[in-house]
């Protein structure tokens, strides 16, 4: 038991820094909140689209954003199907780098114009939007 605390103290941190949830798009209210007290998840992910939104790597792009429909299905807490499955990449490297590690058996994916962190059975633990 005392080696797995490291872990978990681990997937604490980063469900914390990350909101613990979904974090939402711009015009919300939570767009409200003061620069310095912004998420540094959400913050390092808006950073890194402004810098990249001339070159958006795949899972990005305008034409990989999801429909209506599949956008409803990625949230906190479900497994991804199959359909959306298929379009999960993996989130640049430059852009992880920026984010806090994430836990073992965990990984931070784009899908849809969105950086998800999700564990090995493809169940979302976060979901972080970039503001465009």
């Amino acid at each position: 038991m005392k080696k797995y605390w490291p872990a978990a103290l681990a997937a604490a941190a980063v469900l914390t820094l990350s909101g613990c949830g979904q974090t939402t798009s711009a015009g919300s209210a939570d767009s409200a909140v003061p620069q310095q007290q912004a998420d540094p998840q959400q913050q390092a992910t808006n950073d890194w689209y402004s810098q990249h939104q001339n070159n958006l790597p795949e899972g990005f792009r305008p034409e990989d954003r999801l429909s209506a429909d599949q956008e409803s299905r990625l949230r906190v807490g479900v497994v991804l199907d199959n359909d959306i499955r298929d379009r999960v990449r993996p989130a640049p490297p430059e852009l992880t780098a920026r984010l806090a590690p994430p836990p073992p058996d965990h990984r931070y994916v784009a899908v849809g114009g969105h950086v998800s962190l999700i564990d090995k059975n493809f169940q979302v633990k976060a979901v972080i939007n970039p503001r465009r």
